[in-house]
């Protein structure tokens, strides 16, 4: 996004390589989602096929790895999103009606998604990306966006869920709720608010923190903060 080049490429090829185990696999899907994809950013590939171990994560349900969303997940559709981005990515047949319905299962009553009829910003921009990548036309999702829509408010950029007033403020709802019209082809109502919010984030080393108060730089919420201006300033362009 900001046009450079890492300065040391073969080193960082090297690195991510040994991540891999020597039977293909890896610590994680996370692990192997940032592995494959920093590669072939790179123009490089994994050092052994990886296709086996991301069959085998894939449950009876049709989902990959847990849906259990630990403290530390945005969601319980992580691990299938990624599953699937890396299955595109290396052009692998395999069966994932049971995918598609599984995630459709977990749509709630408000159109958001989430298990257990909590509804979760995240788990509705995992589940949005995934539908897609499985060809399902998430444009026809009305509720869906309707949601989405009413977890914008001027002041803020994205609120967690639309019954949400607390003031804590975090760059991931602004980026998942932007990913969200976006990838249903709509576009946010306070474009210039929403751009002035994600400033906010920015800390004085040039990177952005996840909270809107105080925090340190991370390479994730700065990765969400240039996404969502990115995504505004596109559809401005």
């Amino acid at each position: 996004m900001l046009g450079a080049k890492p300065a040391n490429p073969d080193k960082t090829i090297d690195f991510v390589r040994r991540l891999q185990h020597e039977d293909g696999s890896f610590d994680s899907v996370c692990v192997a989602y940032y592995v494959v994809t920093v590669l072939h950013e790179l123009g490089a590939r994994p050092q052994m096929p990886f296709e086996r171990f991301l069959v085998s994560l894939q449950r009876p349900h049709g989902g990959f790895g847990g849906l259990e969303a630990d403290i530390e997940s945005p969601s319980e559709l992580e691990q299938t999103l990624l599953s699937l981005k890396l299955l595109r990515l290396v052009e692998h047949e395999l069966s994932l009606e049971k995918t598609k319905n599984l995630i459709l299962s977990l749509q709630n009553p408000d159109g958001s998604f989430g298990r257990s009829g909590y509804s979760k910003l995240g788990a509705t921009f995992h589940a949005l990306v995934s539908l897609n990548l499985l060809g399902f036309d998430v444009r026809t999702l009305c509720r869906t966006v309707d949601w989405v829509k009413s977890c914008e408010i001027p002041s803020r950029g994205f609120r967690a869920t639309p019954d949400s007033y607390d003031p804590y403020i975090v760059i991931d709802d602004l980026y998942y709720g932007l990913m969200c019209l976006d990838i249903v082809g709509e576009e946010c109502r306070y474009p210039s608010q929403t751009l002035d919010v994600i400033a906010r984030f920015q800390n004085p080393n040039g990177g952005f923190r996840r909270s809107i108060f105080l925090g340190i730089s991370t390479f994730e919420s700065t990765y969400h903060a240039l996404a969502a201006a990115s995504a505004i300033l596109s559809k401005s362009a």
